[in-house]
């Protein structure tokens, strides 16, 4: 069972909607599958239970005649074709002006139509992918029209949304989880919604957690390559004018360095009570010596 599957099949479930809810969601399902025509109203689905509810929706909302029959699709593999249809009749044309009365712009800021708007959007035609592989939500729409209103009320709700083309259609898509979340919710899928929402707690955990790790390991190995390079620079100058010829500061450090060679700069600032800014600037004199041999060792 897809994930895409488990979110639609617990909308389908959601009932108790108004007159309004239902002209909404009714006109996003028929244009987001360009359904509409001039003499007539076709309906192809593939899923019987959203089938069942677009029937049921427009035996509500309209007194026309409405036809509902299936065909054998052998179309990757062999399905069946769920077709609704609407022959020009008297009450076409008004029923079509009713159904455009649900616009952008009349369901804008009325929180259970845009829920309606989205919820048809995603029956028709919308995608996702489980939170475990990648945050990702696509409405492949038929309609350049309704793929362009989907576009502009998300945006207009701050999300992070994207339109481009694909396979020669609309594509409106998300990636961002807590705005998939949200879309979530105003569709009415709670419980898929917490199942999300706690997939990607943990998965963030989890990748906090490996940020963290990489993040410790790489300081680790800085602090081991640092240590390795000053005791190359100690060494050297031991073997060309000797320890004892440094400062009283510089030979100290040299030999805390010397016999504490995997320690940071604050762990062994800790060992002789100074400051890590100070030890670093030990080590920076100690390395002004080196490279003044290594100099003179050129000339």
């Amino acid at each position: 069972m897809s994930y895409t599957y488990k979110v639609k099949n617990e909308i389908l479930s959601k009932g108790n909607l108004s007159l309004e809810e239902k002209y909404t969601e009714v006109r996003a399902v028929l244009l987001g599958k360009n359904a509409i025509y001039e003499d007539k109203i076709e309906l192809k689905l593939e899923n019987r239970e959203l089938a069942e509810r677009v029937y049921d929706f427009l035996k509500d909302i309209t007194d026309l005649r409405i036809g509902i029959k299936y065909s054998i699709s052998k179309k990757l593999g062999e399905h069946n074709v769920y077709i609704i249809s609407i022959l020009k009749q008297r009450g076409f044309k008004v029923f079509i002006e009713d159904l455009n009365t649900y616009t952008k712009e009349y369901i804008e800021g009325k929180h259970n139509l845009e829920g309606s708007f989205m919820r048809g959007l995603f029956l028709a035609c919308g995608y996702i992918k489980p939170p475990e592989k990648e945050y990702a939500l696509d409405f492949f729409i038929d309609s350049d029209e309704i793929a362009q209103e989907l576009y502009e009320l998300l945006k207009e709700q701050n999300k992070k949304v994207f339109i481009t083309r694909k396979r020669n259609r609309p594509l409106v898509y998300i990636r961002n989880s807590e705005d998939i979340m949200d879309i979530i919710v105003l569709m009415g899928s709670l419980k898929e919604f917490y199942s999300y929402e706690e997939t990607t707690m943990i998965k963030d955990l989890k990748n906090k957690t490996i940020r963290e790790m990489n993040w410790e390991v790489a300081n680790e190995t800085k602090t081991l390559n640092t240590g390795k390079k000053q005791i190359k620079m100690i060494n050297y100058i031991g073997k060309k004018i000797g320890l004892n010829t440094l400062s009283p500061v510089l030979e100290e450090i040299a030999f805390l360095r010397l016999q504490n060679p995997e320690s940071s700069l604050v762990e062994l600032g800790e060992l002789i009570g100074i400051s890590k800014s100070g030890i670093r600037n030990r080590f920076r004199r100690i390395e002004d010596i080196y490279n003044e041999l290594i100099e003179k060792e050129r000339e």
